[in-house]
């Protein structure tokens, strides 16, 4: 590879190393630093020691899984934009690298170093996770490492391809190389479920699958990299790692072979990765789609004091710049079903019920952080939020329906499924499926009161940034905290009256949900307020 470009790489370590350590120059960075790096430390320690001390998993068990991985990944770069990332050059790098005196293969080369050298890093974490999984470190390590390669290579060669045939044609291409894969999916999920009361289950069926003649045939590129995984000694690792090798070899030299489309193929994707990456710091989490107009026509929403026209624009940047997000509700919500059937038929439905109930909590969490079709997804457009003839507490109400309403969705579906396939549990879960919109509703003033009083970005500027991962801890822990202290005083009146009653449900429920409103209505104008003192010009985070 070129010298300069050598050069170039060398000062980006250098420059992501110090701009780490710059950034903790104020007290307030250092103590969210320190915070992040014992974060990272808490949960290295306990990973570690897991892995070295528990009972090692079959091998068997490894390699009937991980072709099938590698195989669904591959084949969801296909039908998504997910190669984009593979070979996407940061704006600055398009701007003076392609204008510099460089070949594409010298460009190529500067890549795939990049990539490789991220692919020790992302391997040594990962093969500590895996461990469990393995027989030998160095095996584990080599057999992951080779893993990533091998993906990084194919999505390379999947957008150079597209570039060569014709985004059109691709187009189609993945069109009909979706619709298969989710009839074959879906396929695969009745099968899963029909066989999971039998011994094996799924995984049994993977060998199956694996063992078959077809099978065979296509996961035979695959296999090679669960069994390097697995690898006992020097001999196995040398016979299977030298086939993976061999993959990758040629995945790199047609790489090398489809040159001429690197360049235009790598400007394009560049620009929809820095695309992507400007939404996702806006708020738009797992946007797919953005620009293309919508089919559905919504009618014009009621005034409501302003707070209509709020949730109906909130509702368009949903249906245009979300539906990534959308489907993968969906996705959750339909296939909670199956499972939970699963589960009755096998007869392990009360044991459902605890894992089901903290399955729950975290899905909470990790989709309120998603919905970001409030305050946090308007951070860029403060300015002509605040410009508006409404009344700051009916923006505020306008922006807490949508995610509201899009939880409590996702919330009924899955309880509505428990509660027909735990039935020792379903009065449990019909309270808690009538209290989803009110919770929700509070789960969002608090979050949105949170982000409006201490504003940031909904996503790091760069990765591996400790700060960032360190104010994400002071936030959770404010969150869950304002979430307990709302929380525990209707949870002893909802009791108190539940008691009194003679333990009856409906009142539990008429209890509750009107307490929990009104502490919602109450945060309404803590909401506004803190709308009306947020200056555009000095609290939006760069």
């Amino acid at each position: 590879m070129n010298t300069p470009l050598l050069k170039l790489m060398h000062l980006q370590a250098r420059g992501f190393l110090r701009r780490t350590l710059r950034g903790a120059g104020t007290p307030k960075r250092m103590v969210l630093l320190v915070l992040g790096v014992l974060m990272f430390l808490l949960w290295l320690g306990p990973t570690v020691f897991a892995a070295i001390n528990s009972k090692r998993s079959d091998p068997m068990r490894v390699q009937t899984m991980m072709p099938v991985a590698l195989l669904g990944i591959c084949l969801i770069t296909v039908i998504t934009s997910a190669g984009d990332k593979a070979i996407a050059f940061t704006p600055g790098e398009v701007n003076f690298l392609f204008a510099a005196p460089f070949t594409r293969r010298q460009l190529i080369a500067y890549k795939l170093a990049k990539s490789a050298v991220a692919s020790l890093l992302t391997g040594l974490f990962l093969s500590i996770l895996l461990l469990r999984h393995a027989r030998w470190w160095p095996a584990c390590y080599l057999g992951i490492i080779l893993s990533l390669l091998f993906v990084q290579l194919f999505s390379i060669n999947a957008v150079i391809l597209a570039q060569t045939v014709g985004d059109r044609a691709y187009s189609n291409v993945r069109r009909i190389v979706g619709g298969v894969a989710i009839v074959l999916a879906f396929l695969a999920v009745r099968r899963v479920a029909s066989v999971h009361s039998g011994p094996g289950g799924p995984v049994e069926l993977m060998r199956h699958m694996r063992d078959s003649p077809i099978g065979s045939a296509v996961l035979a590129p695959f296999d090679v990299f669960g069994q390097a995984m697995t690898a006992r000694g020097p001999a196995a690792l040398a016979k299977s790692g030298l086939l993976a090798i061999a993959i990758d070899g040629l995945l790199l030299a047609l790489v090398f072979v489809l040159d001429s489309a690197y360049a235009q193929a790598a400007i394009e994707a560049s620009a929809r990765r820095y695309a992507k990456i400007q939404r996702i710091r806006g708020g738009a989490f797992l946007s797919i789609g953005l620009g293309k107009t919508s089919t559905l026509h919504l009618p014009a929403p009621p005034w409501l004091g302003g707070a209509g026209p709020v949730a109906w624009r909130q509702v368009i940047s949903a249906m245009r710049s979300a539906r990534g997000l959308m489907l993968l509700l969906l996705i959750v919500a339909v296939g909670a079903g199956p499972a939970l059937a699963a589960a009755a038929a096998s007869g392990n439905s009360n044991q459902m019920a605890p894992l089901l109930i903290g399955m729950m909590l975290w899905l909470t969490i990790l989709i309120a952080t998603m919905l970001k079709f409030d305050f946090r997804g308007d951070l860029d457009q403060m300015e002509v939020l605040k410009a508006l003839p409404i009344r700051s507490a009916a923006i505020a109400i306008g922006q807490l329906l949508v995610p509201s309403f899009m939880l409590a969705a996702l919330h009924v579906c899955v309880l509505l499924g428990a509660a027909h396939a735990i039935p020792a549990h379903r009065t449990a879960f019909l309270i808690a499926c009538a209290l989803a919109l009110p919770v929700d509703l509070l789960l969002f003033a608090i979050e949105n009161l949170i982000f409006l009083l201490f504003p940031s970005r909904p996503a790091a500027v760069s990765p591996g940034d400790f700060q960032v991962l360190g104010r994400q801890v002071v936030v959770m822990a404010v969150k869950v905290i304002a979430l307990a202290i709302a929380c525990l005083p209707t949870m002893f009146v909802a009791i108190f009256v539940w008691i009194l009653s003679g333990r009856s449900a409906v009142a539990l429920t008429l209890a509750a949900a009107p307490l929990i409103l009104i502490e919602v209505a109450a945060l309404v104008p803590a909401m506004a307020w803190a709308f009306d003192r947020f200056d555009p010009s000095l609290d939006t985070p760069a």
